[in-house]
């Protein structure tokens, strides 16, 4: 994944946020990002536009490497899934982006 030009065009992904609700709402990192907890992925992947690359994160690195895994194996080849990893402390440490 460029981090560079995931932190300048956000827009550019979708993002999924695979932590528990409360975790989310106690702790947004990104303001555009589609929370589906990493237990209830397989059921709900519909949700998960496909028309941009996906990013996906958690707090720590663990379950975006799951649940990144789980994305490009239920959506098909071909779409790019990115895991946002231990990365994801540089993005928490600054204000949601909207």
């Amino acid at each position: 994944m460029d981090l560079e030009d995931f932190r300048a065009h956000q827009d550019k992904y979708t993002i999924v946020d695979v932590r528990n609700s409360s975790e989310v709402s106690e702790n947004p990192i990104f303001s555009c990002s589609i929370s589906i907890p990493l237990a209830d992925l397989k059921s709900r992947i519909d949700e998960i536009p496909h028309d941009k690359p996906i990013a996906v994160h958690c707090a720590g690195g663990y379950r975006s490497a799951i649940g990144s895994s789980l994305i490009a194996s239920l959506i098909g080849e071909g779409k790019p899934v990115y895991d946002i990893g231990e990365h994801i402390k540089e993005f928490d440490e600054q204000p949601a982006v909207e």
